[in-house]
């Protein structure tokens, strides 16, 4: 009789990958890379945090919706308190008309507005419509109309390189907000697309670029070409925000360092420029569900993050 394997056997057996824990559930998985064993986030996990993320949208949007019902319920209290009003002023009646009566009372049957005429009888003389109340109208919602109030421009520009491409805001959340990806765009590229935004078109810009910049091994020319960006970008808008690099994975310590350094620096110049930054590198730091396989670009799930992100920074 075979006697039950413990814990020692079972790490014993060969197989081609290495056992793993999830580190949400920690259930565990074989037959996966070495590199990942800090990370690994299992499938169900996964689903779940694709839920949970769903769940929140639909909550928010229920949110929504019972206030614009509370919205719409104090407003037909406040037009029905004001019809109550207007009907309590009584409107003074017409003067009466008396008609003579005709010669043959079953002849004519007044009925309403119209006399029905019977045979034999000749020119009857009909008394005149009895005046009618005038209709009244009204606009529902002539209470919230106390003022003019002059429509301002709420649209806000996301502009960027590829890191922006999957980048989704609600419009529940966010409205009037636009996405402009330029693929492998550097500082140069953004700042020339700045130029065919007019000035006051967008109330808020979101800057986010810098990655394709790095290899070029000159951090204070980057730094200056940055500085360059945003003061342009002042002078498009009113609200400046800007979105702070992502970490690459498998690209080593030199690229690691140069964003890490970009990162910093973007971080305390905002700070002291008052200007809105976006920090995505603790979010991202050693998340390689994140990312694609590139180790680049954001997944669906990193970009959900990014999204997030940036909405919390975009002013109300």
């Amino acid at each position: 009789m075979t006697s039950p394997l413990n814990v020692s056997s079972i790490c014993a057996l060969p197989v081609e990958g290495t056992f793993i824990c999830c580190v949400s559930c920690s259930m565990y998985s074989s037959g996966f890379p070495a590199d990942i064993v800090d990370s690994f986030t299992c499938q169900k996990c996964l689903v779940n945090l694709e839920l949970v993320g769903k769940i929140r949208e639909l909550e928010d949007r229920v949110r929504n919706l019972i206030a614009i019902r509370q919205t719409e319920n104090w407003i037909d209290s406040v037009c029905l308190d004001n019809s109550a009003t207007s009907d309590s002023a009584s409107v003074s009646p017409g003067p009466t008309v008396v008609s003579a009566r005709p010669k043959s009372a079953a002849a004519i049957q007044p009925q309403g507005e119209w006399v029905t005429v019977r045979r034999g009888s000749k020119n009857p003389k009909c008394s005149p419509p009895a005046p009618r109340s005038p209709i009244r109208t009204q606009n529902r919602f002539s209470a919230l109309r106390s003022a003019p109030v002059e429509t301002e421009n709420k649209k806000v520009l996301i502009i960027g390189d590829s890191i922006v491409r999957n980048v989704r805001i609600p419009n529940y959340v966010k409205p009037a907000v636009h996405v402009k990806c330029l693929a492998g765009a550097k500082i140069s590229g953004i700042e020339a697309a700045l130029d065919r935004v007019a000035d006051d078109e967008v109330s808020t810009l979101l800057l986010h670029v810098g990655t394709n910049d790095i290899y070029s091994q000159q951090s204070e020319v980057l730094k200056r070409n940055f500085i360059s960006l945003c003061i342009k970008a002042k002078r498009k808008c009113r609200n400046l925000v800007v979105s702070g690099p992502l970490p690459r994975l498998y690209r080593g310590d030199v690229i690691y360092s140069r964003l890490h350094s970009l990162h910093c620096w973007l971080e305390t110049w905002c700070a002291n420029k008052s200007i809105a930054f976006v920090n995505n590198w603790d979010d991202f730091w050693e998340r390689p569900g994140f990312f694609r396989r590139d180790g680049l670009h954001p997944n669906w799930r990193g970009s959900y993050v990014l999204s997030q992100n940036m909405a919390a920074k975009l002013p109300g």
